[in-house]
């Protein structure tokens, strides 16, 4: 596809693309003000952990029964109501700062997000066609980490003692229901996701299932718990948003090169190499207080390592499994963020800052000897995929908008 046709394209979708960088932004300053918020009322950290985490397991809930919702009232009321519901649940974070309260209402805000990034995507599947859907596929990559990236310098717009940053985000989210909801394209069909269960996908790879985990262990434990992390460190406000835009940048730019050269390398060495670096990395923390760039690499190699394991799954399976089996890893990567934070404040709370990154390096050190193990016993696989970028940060439907990526090597020659 040209690139004049590509940009023209873009341009078709961009009231979704941009509603959905709204939404990502308003939840990128969710958040990090929901952490800084519980850790200047004085919350116990392992509570803010799994108020954290309630994020996820409402993300996995959503992904388990918005779809069926969906067809049977159709996207757009869906989309309202949970944009309605989004918006409200972040109001009552303002209006009611209790740490029990904040558990449920941490847990609806993920069931609604889930739904709206299900049906944003769904739209957008709907629009492309299959030469367009790379184009899209990668803008909607870029504007996902750049939503994130923006909304944690919004921290810096008011205090944090008042409703202004709540209210904020719930104006960004009703803001991003306008540009989605008067799309011209009509409603996508409803279709019934394929399942295949974790069982069969360890017994496939279960270099890929402990890789998709433990990169959600430590994402979801840096992306709920490093805004507390960085407070609790005397790190100023306007520092903690470049602490986490930093990580996320890590999360945007270091994938890209290493996934090309996984696509070259036997991806069980790429994943060792990640894992390393990524140990290297967390140690060297413990010792130093400037360590912007070394944020920065472990966003990269987390990121990279949940990407990579995915590509190192399809590389095992029949093209036809591929959206199961990555849908599976997706809300398996969900599990493993939603039990970091809790992990993670407990450790906090009783062992102190160092364990945050102590305990990551406890995670990793895991996932070096399973990868290690596998390169050692396990054959050779064929690599027939080309890597995949995935934000780990969005619902298994964007699967379905990156389908033309899944197709193998030997075919692309082919054509």
């Amino acid at each position: 596809m040209s690139s004049s046709s590509a940009f023209k394209r873009l341009l078709v979708v961009w009231p979704l693309l941009f509603g959905i960088g709204v939404l990502t932004t308003s939840n990128g300053l969710q958040g990090t003000l929901l952490g800084l918020r519980a850790n200047a009322e004085g919350f116990p950290v392992e509570i803010t952990g799994i108020i954290m985490a309630m994020y996820y397991a409402g993300f996995l809930i959503g992904c388990r029964y918005i779809p069926q919702m969906i067809s049977k009232v159709g996207h757009i009321r869906v989309f309202a109501a949970l944009a309605s519901m989004a918006s409200t649940t972040v109001l009552i974070h303002g209006l009611f700062v209790n740490p029990y309260l904040w558990i449920p209402v941490r847990l609806m805000t993920g069931f609604c997000f889930s739904g709206l990034f299900i049906i944003a995507e769904s739209w957008l599947n709907k629009i492309a066609n299959k030469e367009q859907r790379g184009t899209i596929f990668s803008a909607y990559v870029s504007i996902v980490y750049g939503g994130l990236f923006l909304g944690q310098f919004l921290i810096n717009l008011a205090p944090l003692d008042n409703m202004h940053l709540f209210v904020l985000v719930s104006v960004l989210i009703s803001f991003a229901l306008a540009p989605i909801t008067l799309t011209n394209t009509r409603t996508p069909g409803y279709q019934k996701p394929e399942t295949i269960s974790f069982k069969e996908m360890i017994a496939i790879s279960p270099l890929a299932m402990s890789g998709v985990f433990i990169a959600g262990l430590c994402n979801g434990t840096m992306l709920s718990l490093g805004p507390i992390y960085a407070d609790m460190a005397g790190v100023e406000k306007h520092h903690i948003s470049v602490f986490m835009g930093i990580y996320i940048l890590g999360n945007t730019i270091i994938p890209m090169i290493l996934g090309s050269v996984s696509d070259r390398v036997d991806r069980r060495y790429v994943i060792i190499f990640a894992t390393s670096t990524a140990i290297l990395t967390t140690l060297s923390i413990l010792f130093t207080t400037h360590y912007y760039a070394l944020i920065f690499i472990l966003g990269g190699m987390l990121t990279s390592l949940y990407s990579v394991s995915i590509t190192h799954m399809n590389d095992k399976i029949s093209r036809s499994q591929i959206v199961s089996a990555s849908r599976g890893l997706i809300l398996f990567n969900s599990m493993g963020s939603m039990t970091g934070p809790i992990l993670g404040g407990f450790l906090l709370s009783h062992l102190g800052i160092h364990s945050f990154f102590g305990m990551m390096c406890a995670y990793l050190s895991v996932l070096l000897i399973i990868s290690g193990y596998r390169a050692i016993i396990g054959e050779k696989v064929v690599q027939k995929r080309n890597f995949i970028h995935l934000p780990a940060f969005s619902a298994p439907s964007v699967l379905k908008l990156n389908s033309s990526h899944t197709k193998s090597k030997q075919s692309k020659k082919q054509v």
